[in-house]
């Protein structure tokens, strides 16, 4: 039920939440209303707060914390609350306005510290990129897709020449920084629909999704003239080695799609180094 109602509200759009949570203050209001001052309805406004608050930030949870307490102090006065002062009354205003604002605050603080856990478990530590257990998740999900829409779909497995040199002989954090602008030249290069991950140590793996052969050759050219003219500022002896492969029909295996392009790129740095090979599948079927 609660992943249905997620799907729901993640569907709805955050424009499409904040004027759900504005109906359901009118709504509360007018209920506050006409039951009277003394059934007590103040409370249940902090559903459309955590609600808007979660889905669409904390500006606008705080906005409709404001305008819950003044739907509930206008229906109370309304229904002919009556008090035998009337400060009291905004008193009660103010005190509900800094309770419900300090739980927004909170529930917002709440699914920031659940987003940061998030990515730290979908990222790799050091490069900021997808890690192995995400890339293979998110390929799953993209296989599905290329075969219901039927398009072709890449796959490169890049691996750093020399690297091994570097940390021996400058030292592991100069090997990290490597790591780090390979990473960073990359990103910057890629599609936002692509998948670009550190899949361990030296080695990186990159999904194209509705990418032919031409278009994998035209981005792989891109990625390897960016980084190693990144590499010649630092003079690395670091180059790429990488195997692609296109796959008009993808196999349901990620398993087997990952092995295949490991051995391809296995196949480049046994050929000589610096050197990306490309072939392209047909049927999908390895």
């Amino acid at each position: 039920m609660s992943r249905r109602l997620n799907h729901f509200f993640l569907r709805l759009g955050k424009g499409g939440v904040f004027s759900f949570s504005i109906l359901l203050v009118v709504l509360l209001g007018w209920l506050d209303y006409i039951t009277g001052f003394e059934v007590s309805f103040s409370y249940f406004y902090l559903l459309p707060i955590s609600l808007v608050t979660w889905y669409v930030g904390i500006r606008s949870g705080l906005f409709i914390t404001g305008l819950g307490v003044l739907s509930w102090l206008g229906s109370n006065w309304l229904a002919g609350e009556v008090y035998t002062s009337e400060w009291i009354r905004y008193f009660n205003a103010g005190v509900r306005l800094a309770v419900f604002s300090m739980i927004a605050s909170l529930f917002y603080q709440l699914k920031t510290a659940i987003e940061s856990e998030r990515a730290l478990a979908r990222t790799d530590y050091l490069t900021g990129v997808f890690n192995r257990r995400e890339f293979t998740e998110q390929l799953e999900l993209e296989i599905k897709r290329a075969n219901r829409f039927a398009y072709p779909v890449s796959l490169a497995y890049i691996d750093l020449d020399n690297f091994k040199q570097v940390n021996d002989v400058y030292g592991h954090s100069v090997g990290d920084e490597h790591l780090k602008l390979i990473a960073a030249s990359v990103s910057v290069i890629i599609r936002k629909t692509d998948l670009f991950a550190r899949l361990g140590g030296d080695e990186f793996g990159l999904f194209l999704p509705n990418v032919d052969q031409r278009g994998a050759k035209i981005t792989l050219e891109k990625i390897e003239r960016a980084v190693l003219h990144e590499l010649r500022r630092l003079n690395s002896p670091v180059t790429l080695s990488a195997g692609v492969i296109t796959f008009n029909c993808p196999p349901k295996s990620v398993d087997l799609m990952l092995k295949e392009a490991d051995a391809l790129m296995y196949n480049a740095k046994q050929a000589g180094k610096k050197k990306i090979l490309y072939i392209e599948i047909i049927e999908g079927n390895l």
